[in-house]
């Protein structure tokens, strides 16, 4: 359609000649009609903008396809970014919702291990808790309660079985969790 003088009367002419085409080509591609209609709006709108440095004799259709694919690559792209951050909100939502089970599961099982160390023997619990929270060694804690290293040697493996065991027949865990735990 050539621009005969550039005026309003060729715009709206022009702007009904080719909205619903360019909608048509929106709502194709974004898949709402809100943001396709917007997406007409904004591409008349700066084609009003250049209206009157368009070369009547050039195809001003073309300029006209060329914004409105532009916006619509534009769109398409924000909607992408939305979309991921949304997805990534979501995973820290799940992160939340997991660290506070984790949490919950993880004074469960703190629960059950200071049960299950309450029932050692008082010289096997002796043992365990200086080996387990003050971090001795077995020679530490020989010297330390005069007794050899074999019999500390011995009452860690007795302990630690009867923990794992007892943590195992009380609680839902896994190996690896024992293993982490420094159980086994």
């Amino acid at each position: 359609m050539p621009i005969e003088n550039n005026n309003a009367l060729d715009f709206k002419t022009f702007f009904l000649l080719y909205k619903d085409k360019v909608y048509k080509y929106a709502y194709l591609h974004l898949k709402e009609e809100p943001a396709a209609a917007d997406l007409v709006q904004e591409t008349f709108s700066r084609i009003w903008k250049k209206w009157a440095e368009l070369d009547g004799n050039k195809n001003p259709q073309s300029y006209l396809y060329t914004i409105a694919r532009n916006l619509v690559f534009d769109e398409l792209r924000k909607q992408k970014v939305r979309f991921q951050f949304q997805a990534s909100d979501i995973d820290q939502t799940k992160l939340v919702d997991n660290s506070n089970e984790e949490a919950i599961r993880f004074k469960d099982l703190e629960r059950v291990y200071r049960e299950a160390i309450s029932k050692l023997p008082k010289a096997r619990l002796e043992i365990f808790l200086l080996s387990k929270e003050e971090f001795l060694d077995n020679q530490e804690i020989a010297d330390r309660l005069g007794i050899s290293v074999n019999t500390v040697r011995d009452q860690l493996v007795k302990g630690n079985k009867f923990v794992r065991q007892y943590i195992i027949d009380h609680f839902e865990i896994s190996i690896a969790l024992l293993i982490f735990l420094n159980i086994f």
